[in-house]
């Protein structure tokens, strides 16, 4: 895979993942009555709007300026891997989209707002999140699968 279709396929998901958390969170926060719960599907998901100064599961709560600098390490980290082309494919440079993408939104929050909106609730999930956090958390997975994918297949094809 060129590089180059790898960046542009990372900045084209950083920036959707952006997008759409930001506008999730201007939803959120424009119609979800603070600290009410709204059930949208019985049972399994509701919506309440929540800030978060912390980490996952409150994790570090308080310490937001620590927590953004983080997301900067983590965006550094995303941009030297995919400058390095060694990023599992066209799937795991949108897997280091979708982080960078999550990381980029929810320091946005940090800075603006002083602390992350969270508005999410799902059945069997131990806290509230956001679009971000999915994106974080998905692309982690996608990218390490991609990777070991991508090792087995040079394992696989033969010596030249």
């Amino acid at each position: 895979m060129p590089r180059r279709n790898g960046l542009i396929l990372a900045v084209v998901v950083a920036a959707l993942v952006v997008v759409a958390d930001q506008a999730a969170k201007g939803w959120a926060q424009a119609s979800l009555p603070r600290g009410r719960v709204v059930t949208a599907i019985h049972g399994w998901l509701w919506f309440r709007l929540a800030s978060n100064s912390g980490a996952t599961l409150g994790l570090f709560s308080g310490h937001n300026q620590l927590l953004g600098l983080l997301s900067l390490l983590v965006l550094g980290a995303v941009v030297v891997v995919l400058l390095r082309g060694q990023v599992g494919g066209m799937v795991g440079a949108g897997a280091l989209g979708a982080i960078a993408g999550g990381a980029l939104s929810n320091l946005i929050d940090r800075v603006r707002l002083g602390a992350v909106t969270d508005f999410i609730e799902v059945h069997l999930w131990p806290t509230d999140f956001n679009l971000a956090d999915a994106a974080v958390r998905i692309g982690v997975v996608v990218f390490v699968v991609a990777l070991l994918w991508e090792l087995a297949r040079e394992r696989r094809a033969p010596a030249r």
